[in-house]
């Protein structure tokens, strides 16, 4: 609504409330143009991140990289009571329902080689009485079986990223802050679950991303995930630079964390990856899975 001033006629102002007057509306006419909140001035920034990690999904689908990874079991005193080192392939997938799910192939635990890998790969990938979903969900079982501590939830580097997509990002509110691009989760059901026996536990998330506003490009993010008991608390951070072969963002580092806030006496896990050797998927004709190294 506009506010409509009454005709002044013959009246002399003095200079002093003149120029208050013009102050005030100048100010006012400044706060119109210029003002926006945080959610307002976010709503561009998440459309074009939104846009890139679309873009980003589909260059990536089929790209498989190194993940060298370091899982610790953590005393609620701080002291270190497990250590698992993993080496592993990591693949990103298109599956035919709009899942973009990640394949975590194990190649060594504890600077020790996988028995029956190529066979086990044969079997996962190339079995035609299953589905892909089926296979996913194996793939998913055989490399988790090399895990430490409390249950993961399939978290990749770059499953954080899939909160700017626009149907997930519907169900945040984001605000925005010079490069920062906050967000926090208000819908159910939630972009993280927590399964325990046969019920599912929303959690919660909340973080930011650091993003670049022109391009949408994606430089970091922190997120956590946290619901009521008896539910597990994520804690994750992901660090994405420049590969000057690829001419695009790559992930380089993951920080992750879980634990139980109602049991402050258990075992927290803790795990750091690096990613490296970025290259493309193959699959030969004579129906031979081969990652390239």
């Amino acid at each position: 609504m506009i506010a409509c001033l009454p005709e002044v006629r013959n009246t002399v102002i003095p200079i002093g409330i003149r120029s208050a007057v013009a102050l005030v509306l100048g100010a006012a006419t400044a706060a119109a143009l210029y003002a926006q909140t945080p959610e307002q001035s976010a709503a561009p920034v998440v459309e074009r991140a939104g846009q890139y990690v679309d873009a980003y999904e589909k260059t990536f689908s089929g790209m498989v990289c190194e993940e060298r990874q370091i899982q610790k079991l953590v005393r609620s005193d701080g002291r270190v009571r497990k250590v698992r080192e993993l080496k592993s392939d990591l693949l990103l997938v298109t599956l035919g329902d709009g899942r973009m799910p990640v394949f975590r192939d194990v190649l060594e635990v504890d600077g020790k080689a996988v028995r029956n890998r190529e066979d086990r790969l044969r079997k996962l990938f190339l079995e035609q009485s299953r589905t892909a979903v089926e296979q996913a969900q194996l793939i998913a079982e055989e490399s988790a079986r090399h895990n430490i501590g409390l249950g993961r939830f399939g978290i990749s580097p770059f499953r954080p990223l899939r909160v700017l997509l626009p149907d997930i990002a519907s169900g945040f509110r984001f605000t925005w802050s010079g490069r920062t691009l906050g967000f926090e989760e208000f819908r159910s059901p939630s972009f993280f679950r927590n399964t325990i026996g046969s019920k599912q536990w929303d959690l919660m998330s909340r973080g930011s991303f650091v993003v670049e506003a022109v391009t949408g490009r994606v430089l970091s993010v922190e997120l956590t995930a946290a619901g009521p008991p008896p539910t597990r608390t994520a804690k994750l951070a992901v660090d994405y630079r420049e590969h000057a072969e690829l001419q695009l963002l790559v992930p380089v580092r993951m920080r992750e964390e879980y634990w139980r806030p109602d049991e402050p006496k258990e075992d927290r896990t803790e795990a750091e990856s690096s990613y490296s050797n970025f290259r493309r998927f193959q699959v030969l004709t004579e129906e031979a899975v081969k990652i390239p190294k």
